[in-house]
């Protein structure tokens, strides 16, 4: 929104009425900033309405990666009805066997438009999850350029965010700045137990991008 009052239409105002008028132009001029300091919703994943083979979502054992419901051992993943954290499913992600290798599941690439300054990323989930232990997993962001090579993890490291051990939905959230050169980034959930059976569920899936912060 735009407010645009010329200083000469000013002049024309009687004393008792420049009050009134100095508050719509203050108005405008909050709600331009209130427009402009919004997050932009990057991605958002509810896990409702959409097919039981999760389109564009993969997964991954070490360096082997299939659409993400193509995996039947060591693990799989899929829609669950029981007890998501809002509507009628989560994204469960199960051990079956054990493997001394990462276990991943991602989100399709998503956009991230280049700007000049900061660029600030936020992500926010629900999780439960039980027989992973301690650290035996986690939620990173990996970041790509242009051409869809990988340049890092954000954070600068390969957990941005651990998943607890936790029957009940827990609420997550991290930011973390990305790369000058980032075009897209993915949402991963990581598997690092080499134990199994363990199962994790995540829902309410959010990625914003933050406006900087000017002095």
């Amino acid at each position: 929104m735009i407010c645009r009052v010329p200083l000469v239409i000013l002049s024309f105002f009687p004393m008792k009425h420049l009050l009134p008028l100095s508050a719509l132009v203050l108005a405008c001029f909050s709600g331009s900033l209130r427009a402009a300091d919004a997050p932009t919703l990057l991605a958002e994943y509810d896990f409702e309405k959409i097919p039981a083979y999760v389109p564009n979502w993969g997964a991954g054992l070490g360096s082997t990666y299939k659409p993400a419901t193509g995996w039947k051992t060591p693990f799989k993943v899929s829609l669950d009805q029981d007890n998501p954290h809002s509507g009628d499913n989560s994204l469960r992600f199960e051990l079956l066997e054990p493997s001394d290798k990462e276990k991943i599941v991602h989100s399709p690439a998503i956009k991230v438009e280049p700007a000049d300054g900061e660029r600030k990323v936020r992500v926010r989930l629900f999780v439960r999850s039980t027989g992973f232990g301690e650290k035996g997993a986690g939620i990173r962001i990996l970041e790509r350029d242009e051409a869809g090579a990988s340049i890092r993890l954000l954070g600068g490291s390969k957990t941005l965010i651990p998943v607890p051990d936790s029957a009940d939905w827990v609420e997550l959230d991290a930011e973390g700045v990305l790369h000058s050169r980032t075009a897209s980034i993915s949402f991963m959930v990581v598997a690092y137990t080499e134990e199994a059976p363990a199962t994790l569920w995540i829902d309410d899936v959010s990625i914003e991008l933050v406006p900087a912060v000017t002095p």
